[in-house]
């Protein structure tokens, strides 16, 4: 795990929190980081407006800095945000996006990834309009996590039931339940070793499962019933924060903070 990994998601995960330059110095010792790879880490995390600074050799996270800080941190409710589905789509047309600007469109495909959408045609992404406040709230959700502002987003209804059908298949919900499902075995086998390994082995565990498992839990479009259950989604969802509460105790108990 890298220094500026192990820094934001101490950060990310108690964003209220003052950590100081011990606190992370420590924390990266546990985790095999050593002292100057987490001080040049944080420098720079400050520089990026990710992290920042309080006092000398103190600092707190910056959500402001983080685009997709909302998503991340939303992970505990994300399956609050669906609604039952009228069978309508939400579309987002990029035909004015410049490729040639690499930054700017590789921050516009991310942020279609995370709100859950796929390209249709060559120019045009979709996703069920499925999630609450509709089209208005996925324009901003995508404005807000860097989709190229000369996109269009739109409804689409009154589809030909062939178009239908074809847009129903471009997610793999086989493949989403079984990353769902291996993420829950990972925490039930992280939670059977505590009593085998030492805390702080068990703080580098939690540190990079933890991750991993929003990262299931963040990347998961958030699709109707009709084309993916929610409920294994939730049940994950629920598991992690039983985990993550211990993990938090675990941290703080070695890290004084």
């Amino acid at each position: 795990m890298s220094a500026t990994r192990v820094v934001l998601d101490l950060a990310t995960a108690s964003p209220d929190t003052e950590f100081s330059t011990a606190v992370l110095t420590r924390a990266g010792e546990i985790v095999g980081v050593s002292a100057s790879s987490v001080r040049v880490a944080t420098g720079r995390l400050c520089r990026e407006n990710k992290l920042r600074r309080t006092a000398r050799g103190t600092y707190v996270l910056n959500p402001d800095g983080i685009p997709t800080y909302s998503e991340v941190e939303g992970w505990r409710t994300r399956t609050d945000r669906i609604r039952p589905w009228d069978g309508t789509w939400i579309a987002v047309e990029h035909s004015a996006l410049k490729r040639s600007d690499r930054t700017a469109a590789r921050r516009h495909d991310q942020a279609l990834r995370l709100a859950g959408y796929e390209e249709w045609k060559p120019t045009l992404a979709v996703r069920p309009n499925n999630l609450l406040g509709g089209t208005d709230s996925a324009r901003r959700t995508l404005r807000r996590l860097g989709a190229a502002p000369e996109s269009a987003v739109m409804e689409i209804a009154h589809l030909a039931p062939e178009d239908d059908s074809t847009i129903r298949t471009l997610w793999n919900s086989e493949a989403l339940l079984v990353d769902i499902a291996e993420a829950r075995e990972a925490l039930t086998q992280a939670q059977t070793r505590l009593a085998t390994i030492s805390r702080e082995e068990a703080a580098r565990e939690s540190l990079a499962l933890g991750s991993a498992v929003i990262a299931v839990i963040v990347r998961n479009p958030l699709l109707p019933e009709e084309l993916e259950p929610t409920q294994p989604l939730r049940e994950l969802i629920s598991h992690m924060l039983e985990y993550q509460d211990a993990s938090r105790e675990l941290w703080q108990s070695l890290l004084q903070f």
